[in-house]
């Protein structure tokens, strides 16, 4: 009998886009079947969602976007969103997966075309991923050399950590992009964007420390959104990950501390 391996070897090489047909024609052959083996054909697309992310194809640029899903209707005229968005899919572990992946070769459950494309998805779904570390420069329109780490940039999110010359600054997107120097530029935009607005920032802050104040006994998430809430207009649409850190560094501001569980030393 062949190996998961042995499959995967024929699947790599075929279009992404025909792989991404037959996957899907095959989840949705498992729709109201098998929630095991839906989940397995979900797990192996999503790795050729991110192959596809890479390329310059129609939906290549939904695929840095969007969970697959979304792209489905888009693949084949048979995913009718209707009928199949009603169907979810399961929390399998890699072991799981490449388990239930040798029962579908063992029972025949797809034909050989699918059978390949599958494996090969899932072997690189389960596969150790390599913890990013890559470095990353640009230089900004106003001639600032920019530095930082790439520390993860797949489907649907990449993250940049800004090291100069704004230190620790953590930069995301949810979405793959390709070219990590355009989120490192875009950091740096927004981080002198949000530098320019000290006033209209501290007309906020007061706001927030009054809601904090008159409501003491929030649990940590609705502390959480209330920065997200007063602050919205601001930070709404930046780059920048926990802009609270940034404030406190600019401008010696105290919010509540989501990492910590702490309150500012003012509502104390």
């Amino acid at each position: 009998m062949k190996r998961i391996e042995d499959y995967a070897k024929k699947g790599e090489h075929r279009d992404e886009m025909k792989a991404l047909r037959l996957l899907t024609e095959a989840y949705i052959d498992m729709c109201g079947i098998s929630l095991g083996f839906r989940t397995v054909v979900y797990c192996a697309a999503e790795a050729w969602v991110e192959r596809l992310a890479w390329l310059d194809l129609p939906l290549s640029e939904m695929a840095r976007k969007e969970p697959l899903v979304c792209l489905m209707p888009h693949i084949t005229d048979l995913y009718k969103p209707e009928i199949y968005d009603r169907y979810d899919i399961a929390g399998m572990g890699d072991p799981e997966l490449l388990a239930a992946c040798r029962q579908i070769i063992v029972e025949k459950t797809f034909d050989e075309a699918t059978t390949e494309v599958l494996c090969w998805g899932i072997l690189k779904a389960t596969e150790e991923k390599e913890e990013l570390s890559q470095e990353v420069e640009a230089t900004a329109a106003d001639g600032t050399q920019l530095k930082g780490v790439l520390t993860e940039q797949s489907c649907p999110r990449t993250w940049v950590k800004m090291t100069s010359p704004f230190n620790g600054i953590l930069i995301w997107k949810s979405e793959l992009v390709r070219k990590p120097g355009e989120l490192l530029l875009q950091g740096y935009e927004d981080c002198r964007c949000l530098q320019g607005r000290e006033q209209e920032i501290r007309a906020l802050y007061s706001e927030y420390q009054e809601a904090l104040r008159q409501q003491r006994n929030l649990s940590m998430w609705e502390k959480d959104r209330v920065f997200d809430e007063i602050f919205a207009t601001v930070v709404g649409d930046t780059t920048l990950a926990y802009p609270q850190k940034l404030f406190r560094e600019w401008f010696g501001m105290e919010f509540f501390d989501t990492f910590t569980c702490k309150d500012p030393s003012w509502l104390r």
